[in-house]
């Protein structure tokens, strides 16, 4: 009984205690083939423990995302806001780890998560704060009508 409880992380430990001991799991900071492995080692710890892991276990990922003309810019913007907050030189992750680009691009890398199996995507949009606004708005009217087909076309 009770809510669901999830959990966080990416060493193999964290894995293993999500496949025993929770109802799903949030990954950050990793690419879709790390989170698809991911849920590979979660689900052999699942049995393991005799938990089913198939039926109601929840996926989600917090993705990294700017949008912006070129993937440039929006590298260029993510790498600033990812260095400050992480107190290092966050291009090269950023290069690895966001989606960032024009909004077809964006939705490419959100559709890859998708199909390494996480069915809930927590959008952080980097970039100057004040740009959040603009940045759902933009996402809203551009990204997601080309993900409009996970959804059944909602």
């Amino acid at each position: 009984g009770g809510p669901p409880i999830w959990a966080g992380g990416r060493s193999d430990a964290a894995l293993r205690r999500t496949g025993r001991m929770t109802d799903g799991w949030m990954s950050y900071v990793v690419t879709p083939e790390m989170f698809r492995q991911g849920l590979d080692k979660i689900a052999i710890a699942a049995a393991e423990a005799n938990r089913s892991f198939a039926h109601g276990f929840g996926t989600s990922h917090l993705l990294f995302t700017r949008i912006d003309d070129t993937y440039e810019k929006a590298l260029d913007a993510a790498t600033v806001t990812l260095s400050q907050r992480y107190a290092m030189d966050f291009r090269k992750a950023a290069q690895r780890y966001c989606a960032l680009g024009t909004p077809q691009q964006v939705a490419e890398t959100a559709l890859r998560f998708h199909e390494a199996g996480a069915r809930h995507i927590v959008l952080d949009f980097v970039g100057p704060y004040e740009e959040r606004d603009l940045q759902i708005e933009r996402f809203a009217a551009e990204a997601m009508p080309l993900l409009a087909n996970l959804r059944g076309g909602k």
